[in-house]
């Protein structure tokens, strides 16, 4: 009994330890004074000298162009009432989804980018400062916009590191799909550009999307997580589930964890030197097959410096699942606000408080990380695989070098045509659930152009000319088997450069990619020994 007494303390520690402090916590937080109304997609900020969350502007049923801060040691709201109406000089416009952050060094809050009234988008810099210092004045400042300035947008990436000098905006939308980084140096005053912009069928930069979870991971180091690749000029799954930082000017792709989402919220998590949290999402849409809901209490987690996510379980008063929310590393957690709930339709909007606290590194696990989505854009590939990557091509090879084994070779070749036009046209139609504007890059193009002309040969098969037996052909069926076959052969070649633009437009795995191109490869091979071996037996024959 003595041995268990003393043991006991230390036993308790270690459940402490394990299960006390390694527990990330919600806590619901009291909100004092004169709410902001409900809304969504705003910009926000921490002021950690004064332990201050900014909040501007969003859409609630109309845009907003207000400022508020949120005191977190009295829990109190106060409205900053130096805004003034919309199109004035002296504020922002109204507008939503914006990049935004607190400028600690400066002592300034700011606000970049975003899409106001009447389809506007913006690529202005505003800063706000609380309390006059010697070269401010309190209130709303446009700054200067000088230098490489970005394109107009929404729903981009960014924003500003509490141990940073510059206002990173990158990806984004307003009448195409952006892949660009720029950096706003709030020393020189100026936009600098970072990065050029991506293809979208590059297999190691980031491709042009919006719609982001973001949030910075460093000074010079902006992450991202999934968002919308589809429409504007480009193609690509939305929503998506890949997930991007920034380091050394240099873009690197973090590992695979979380479900598909649009809107998502980002933060770095406090003292972690690049640890990010991401919360929330919508991971509902018209172009998901399947995609495995996040957990009510679940919170996945990333280190940014090895690539590697967890997913976590939180416990206590835990939020409404939500997305387009404020979320911001404060000095005790990681704090969101508002949003819309993700259960409700027509769109809602929330204006509720929250704190996560705890510690990542120990916290227990939600489930491990594997492929939790799959999108008809998924099935569109796996068809158009099947149809040009198998079916067509086999249906040519028996008809280059089977001829002998006739009619076994034409009735293979037929139904093997018919097959793949069929599975192709299947393939197309898929597409469109995930299709967020008219296609119009060159996958797309390629891909409507190879579909005609696959369905026009099948047609074109079933109403060959007629040859006669020991006669010679027609002109009519002379042009006819030069159409069909060197138009074949090129349409199936233009079908397999398709498919390998396809899988790195669609982000598919390494492992898909890989068997793509092994399959492409032993084609090639078999092709090659058969038309040796063609060539050999024609030699023969001919001496």
């Amino acid at each position: 009994m003595r041995f268990i007494n003393l043991v006991k303390p230390l036993l308790l520690l270690v459940l402490a330890i394990e299960y006390g402090w390694g527990q990330l916590t919600w806590t619901r937080l009291s909100q004092n004074g004169t709410k902001p109304a409900v809304r969504a997609d705003m910009g926000y900020g921490y002021d950690p000298k004064n332990n201050l969350f900014y909040m501007f502007g969003g859409r609630g049923g109309a845009y907003f162009n207000d400022l508020w801060t949120y005191n977190l040691s009295s829990y109190e709201w106060n409205q900053i009432t130096l805004t003034t109406p919309d199109n004035n000089a002296s504020t922002p416009n109204q507008r939503f989804s914006v990049v935004s952050g607190y400028y600690a060094q400066g002592e300034m809050f700011l606000v970049s980018s975003g899409e106001g009234n009447g389809k506007t988008f913006f690529n202005d810099v505003w800063a706000f400062t609380r309390e006059a210092t010697s070269e401010r004045s309190p209130g709303w400042e446009q700054l200067p916009s000088n230098g490489s300035l970005p394109e107009v947008r929404y729903g981009a990436a960014g924003g500003i590191h509490p141990d940073g000098s510059s206002l990173y905006l990158t990806h984004g939308f307003s009448n195409r799909r952006y892949s660009n980084t720029f950096r706003y140096d709030l020393a020189s005053m100026e936009w600098v550009e970072v990065f050029g912009g991506a293809s979208e069928y590059s297999a190691t930069e980031p491709h042009a999307r919006c719609l982001v979870g973001h949030a910075m991971a460093g000074p010079e180091s902006p992450v991202f997580y999934g968002g919308c690749l589809s429409g504007g000029f480009t193609g690509g799954p939305c929503p998506g589930s890949d997930s991007w930082v920034l380091r050394d000017g240099k873009w690197s792709r973090l590992g695979d964890c979380a479900a598909a989402k649009l809107y998502a919220g980002m933060a770095e998590w406090p003292g972690s030197s690049g640890g990010v949290v991401l919360f929330g999402g919508l991971e509902t849409d018209r172009a998901i097959i399947r995609n495995d809901p996040s957990e009510p209490n679940e919170i996945d987690y990333v280190d940014t410096n090895t690539g590697n996510w967890k997913r976590l379980a939180t416990g206590g008063d835990v939020p409404r699942s939500r997305y387009s929310h404020a979320m911001v590393a404060v000095r005790d957690g990681v704090l969101i606000f508002g949003g819309s709930p993700t259960d409700t339709k027509p769109r809602a909007f929330l204006n509720d408080m929250w704190l996560l606290t705890g510690n990542p590194d120990n916290a227990p696990t939600a489930g491990s990380c594997g492929p939790r989505w799959f999108l008809y854009l998924h099935l569109h590939g796996f068809f158009m695989i099947i149809s040009w990557g198998i079916l067509l091509i086999a249906g040519v090879f028996i008809a280059r070098y089977f001829r002998h084994k006739n009619p076994t070779w034409f009735k293979l070749h037929q139904g093997l045509q018919i097959a793949g036009a069929s599975l192709s046209l299947l393939g197309i139609i898929l597409v469109f659930p995930g299709t967020r504007a008219v296609p119009n890059f060159a996958h797309s193009v390629i891909g409507a152009l190879i579909l005609i002309f696959s369905i026009q040969q099948v047609i074109n098969g079933l109403r060959r000319p007629h040859k006669e037996k020991d006669q010679e052909p027609p002109k009519k069926r002379v042009y006819w088997e030069y159409w069909h076959m060197w138009g074949g052969r090129l349409f199936l070649l233009l079908g397999a450069i398709n498919i390998s633009l396809g899988v790195y437009l669609a982000l598919a795995p390494s492992s898909v990619i890989a068997v793509w191109f092994v399959m492409f490869a032993a084609w090639i091979i078999a092709f090659v020994v058969m038309e040796i071996r063609l060539q050999l037996q024609r030699q023969g024959k001919g001496a």
